[in-house]
């Protein structure tokens, strides 16, 4: 039996059977640095185990650390001792972190104690994938995902605004008035952000797209939504928080207009405040995938997936929807306008919370058009490496090569049109 650890020095050690030498100074200054991070972890907004009505999660034989983004922190209050309850989580503690999607990302590939991570994109995890912390497999052989993404939860791009909406607030296009000031998180660091941002993209896209008479020009719909993009985050784009939770807090001081925000997040601000805040989605929204995956480096590897299978229960479902999360179940399979099974069942008051859906657009349809501009435009392919193989990429890769890539130094990339956008800002 594994027993609960906390010490950061069980991260992977060195098996080349080399003598041990004398610690450097770098080596050193490298080993605070490491213990500097884990005890970032602890005191980290979140981290605590501890459930805020005295429940603590951490007792138990075996130990899950949850790295997690900024956000679904109430859902897993609610989630985890609903699992400690079951025969297979009787004898699990949890020791949880929140942050921004994409710092916590990397700093589980730095090896800070992880067994289950769920962020708020999949790049997220593909990093983790990439530095050998995930299995290429990830998504796979998980009971009860309708998804076939790992994902139990997500949300929708909602607009929470100041009571009684006094600017009238309601479509992407009156985000472009002149005075409206929009708080959106940063994309550099925050998945939050690039949910946020692809919801406007999207609606440009496809409206432009649309609108066309005879043959589909790809590369015109994009640079139309790009050009609508840059004047949102260049005029109305004032203040850029770190992460989706950041983001909420500012709005909540009485920055902006607007706030782009998970649905959970506007249900979230609206219980809090006691109905002080207004909050609706847009005629045409975003879904958004929070996936979870299982880390392979875990000392307890059957918790770790008896807690992401957990996730996709139908107990576990509807809690998410219960929290203000859109379960996955509902996610994927509710007909156009619909809001889904589990979300119906919900009592009235619970059920009211989602705000009705007209059109959603999704990754995988993003993806699918950005496959047919690479066809249009052999440059673009070239430039933000949108073939693979020759072909062209799918889902997440696509769209994360041509709107959100980050060029290092020498790696032979571009940046996204939206990272560009927001350097240039």
């Amino acid at each position: 039996m594994s027993k609960p650890h906390s010490d950061p020095e069980q991260a992977p050690q060195r098996r080349d059977g080399l003598e041990r030498k004398r610690p450097s100074a770098r080596n050193i200054a490298a080993a605070i640095a490491a213990l500097a991070l884990v005890a970032l972890i602890a005191l980290a907004p979140g981290g605590s185990s501890d459930n805020p009505d005295g429940e603590d999660f951490s007792s138990g034989d075996y130990r899950v650390n949850i790295v997690a983004y900024a956000v679904p922190k109430p859902g897993f209050d609610a989630i985890i001792p609903a699992f400690r309850d079951t025969e297979a989580g009787q004898d699990v503690g949890f020791a949880e972190s929140y942050g921004a999607s994409g710092d916590q990302s990397r700093k589980v590939v730095r090896r800070v104690p992880a067994d289950v991570v769920n962020f708020s994109v999949e790049p997220d995890i593909t990093r983790l994938v990439k530095a050998g912390v995930v299995d290429e497999q990830w998504r796979e052989g998980i009971p009860g995902d309708t998804s076939d993404k790992a994902v139990p939860f997500g949300s929708v791009v909602s607009f929470v605004t100041r009571k009684g909406n006094p600017k009238n607030l309601r479509t992407w296009d009156d985000l472009l008035r002149d005075g409206v000031e929009v708080i959106s998180p940063n994309p550099a660091s925050s998945g939050s952000a690039k949910w946020n941002i692809l919801a406007p993209y999207a609606y440009w896209f496809f409206q432009h797209l649309d609108g066309q008479r005879g043959s589909k020009d790809y590369v015109a719909a994009h640079e139309f939504a790009t050009s609508r993009i840059r004047q949102l985050v260049e005029t109305s784009f004032r203040v850029r928080p770190k992460s989706g939770r950041e983001a909420t807090s500012a709005f909540e001081q009485g920055q902006g207009d607007v706030l782009l925000s998970y649905e959970n997040e506007a249900i979230m601000l609206d219980r809090t405040s006691e109905g002080g805040y207004d909050y609706l989605n847009p005629p045409a929204t975003f879904r958004i995938e929070n996936p979870v995956a299982v880390v392979n480096t875990t000392d307890n590897p059957q918790q770790a997936q008896d807690f992401r299978d957990f996730l996709f229960t139908e107990e576990a479902q509807e809690i998410w929807a219960s929290e203000g999360f859109r379960p996955g179940s509902d996610l994927f399979t509710a007909p156009a306008g619909e809001q889904g099974a589990i979300i119906d069942s919900l009592p009235a008051a619970e059920r009211e919370r989602f705000r009705p859906v007209d059109q959603v657009h999704s990754i995988d349809e993003l993806a699918e058009a950005f496959a047919a501009l690479a066809e249009q435009s052999p440059q673009l392919a070239e430039k933000h490496q949108l073939l693979e193989e020759g072909q062209p990429k799918s889902g997440w890769k696509i769209v994360d090569s041509f709107l959100f890539n980050r060029a290092q130094p020498g790696d032979g990339t571009a940046d996204g049109v939206i990272s560009t956008i927001y350097k240039e800002a």
